[in-house]
């Protein structure tokens, strides 16, 4: 069984976690370096992982390292250069931090570099965990019937969360593909963080077998836990016999086939999913032909349900899926004009 050696770029948070996932795994995977502009960040986090080695510069590590990996948490604006020095590196896998890109002509662009041979992973790790996996499993098995919609909501923005939402979308209907959207935003504040985007979104994806998906994502959403804006984060599935939904910090509740009328319901599993993630992506680097669940073009067609969200409450209109780049881009930017 082959070890690979990974580096990280970022050693904030949601690099640390990258970097614990991996160490869960020692026998599938080497961690030899982290990188960050921050020398005291820098510093603290090596230290907590064991003492490895701390660079300045992505480039220099890269060249010294001799990596199979390369793990990024940087914020969104900062994607595709990362990627093409992974790639230019050679590299055989890239794990970054969702969103895919902040605008979908850069997607398309990491979309077609991931093509030439180094997998990229988009990490959407919250349906690892097992409260998600029963919500799933009840709807492939059937327990709920014919599926008629799904209801999503999430209390974070649209590039925060919503990204989790669409992805669970995807997820569960995998053999359907998103035929067109519609979408409304208010307010701007969240324009002035790290994650650029409208305070909220609401919007209908209709799938090409007829059934609705309802998305909402940011501060009007309706609220399943007001103490705990990350934990609300809900999935609602209703067929024609029954309903389940999950809810990332309470767990998941269902009335199925199964139950005649009585309620099921599981507790949350509250454990960080990073590490499921990465044995996912040790055995698809063992066998590529067998994919990965938070492959890069699952998040390329999650970014084009959301950013034809946005582009349907600019233009007043139903937007058909899948989107010319050119035609689209920059959605975002144009939205702040009218929202400021």
């Amino acid at each position: 069984m082959r070890r690979y050696r990974a580096v990280v770029v970022g050693c904030g948070p949601r690099g640390e976690r990258h970097a614990r996932g991996l160490l869960a795994h020692p026998e599938r995977f080497e961690l030899v370096a982290v990188c960050d502009l921050d020398p005291a960040r820098r510093e603290t986090c090596a230290r907590a992982l064991g003492g490895v080695p701390a660079y300045a510069d992505a480039a220099a590590m890269l060249a010294a390292a001799a990596a199979d990996v390369l793990c990024f948490a940087t914020p969104p604006a900062i994607r595709l250069p990362l990627v093409e020095l992974g790639v230019a590196h050679g590299v055989r896998a890239i794990v970054l931090e969702k969103p895919l890109a902040l605008t979908l002509t850069e997607a398309a662009r990491i979309l077609a570099l991931g093509g030439g041979g180094t997998g990229i992973v988009v990490c959407h790790q919250l349906k690892y965990g097992a409260h998600w996996q029963r919500l799933k499993a009840l709807v492939d098995a059937g327990e709920l019937g014919e599926i008629q919609t799904i209801h999503a909501t999430a209390q974070p923005s649209m590039l925060r969360v919503g990204t989790h939402l669409v992805d669970f979308l995807l997820w569960l209907r995998p053999s359907a593909r998103p035929a067109w959207v519609l979408g409304q935003v208010d307010g701007s504040a969240a324009y002035g963080e790290d994650h650029p985007c409208p305070d909220h979104l609401a919007g209908v994806l209709a799938f090409d077998d007829g059934v609705h998906a309802i998305l909402e994502c940011g501060p009007l959403a309706p609220r399943r836990m007001p103490e705990d804006v990350w934990g609300d984060v809900a999935v609602a599935v209703h067929g024609s016999h029954g309903f389940a939904r999950a809810v990332l910090g309470p767990g998941w509740e269902a009335v199925t086939r199964s139950t005649n009328g009585g309620r099921l319901v599981g507790p949350p599993d509250l454990a960080p999913q990073e590490p499921r993630l990465m044995a996912d992506l040790a055995a698809w680097l063992d066998a590529p032909e067998r994919g990965h669940s938070c492959h890069a073009g699952l998040a390329y067609q999650g970014l084009e349900v959301l950013l034809g969200m946005a582009l349907s409450s600019l233009e007043r209109r139903r937007v058909a899926l899948p989107l010319d780049p050119a035609a689209v881009d920059p959605v975002l930017t144009r939205l702040q004009a009218v929202l400021a």
